[in-house]
């Protein structure tokens, strides 16, 4: 499931900083918009599967109307940041590939100590934030 989170960048002497109205204590920052943005949604990536670990409630996002109408949304750049919440639940699936593509998503996998399941799932959140 695709949820949508409303970070609040604001300008800074070295960049932005970014802050979330529905993560209370989370916030991130980069040198550029673009760069802050990306921060942003990796952190909050982290910081809601750091919560689903300690067995707490990730909360429901809320609108960009609300939002922007909080004191501390004025002067702020609002950024939609789109997360893929994950269900907790695998799904074995049958992909077809060419076998040297194969060798080498395996030989990656392996370096990184990872199977190849979690390479190609990775692979793919990362794909999915870029568009």
């Amino acid at each position: 499931m695709l949820i949508e989170y409303i970070g609040l960048a604001e300008k800074v002497e070295d960049g932005y900083s970014v802050f979330f109205p529905d993560f209370l204590g989370f916030g991130s920052a980069g040198a550029t918009l673009e760069e802050a943005r990306k921060n942003a949604k990796e952190g909050l990536i982290t910081h809601m599967e750091l919560m689903a670990e300690d067995g707490e409630r990730v909360p429901k996002p809320s609108s960009l109307d609300k939002v922007m109408q909080l004191t501390d949304a004025k002067g702020c750049i609002p950024l939609i940041i789109s997360i893929i919440v994950p269900s907790g639940k695998a799904q074995r699936i049958n992909i077809t590939m060419d076998r040297a593509l194969l060798h080498a998503i395996d030989s990656v996998a392996a370096s990184q100590h990872k199977t190849r399941s979690a390479l190609l799932a990775e692979a793919v959140v990362r794909l999915l934030g870029e568009l």
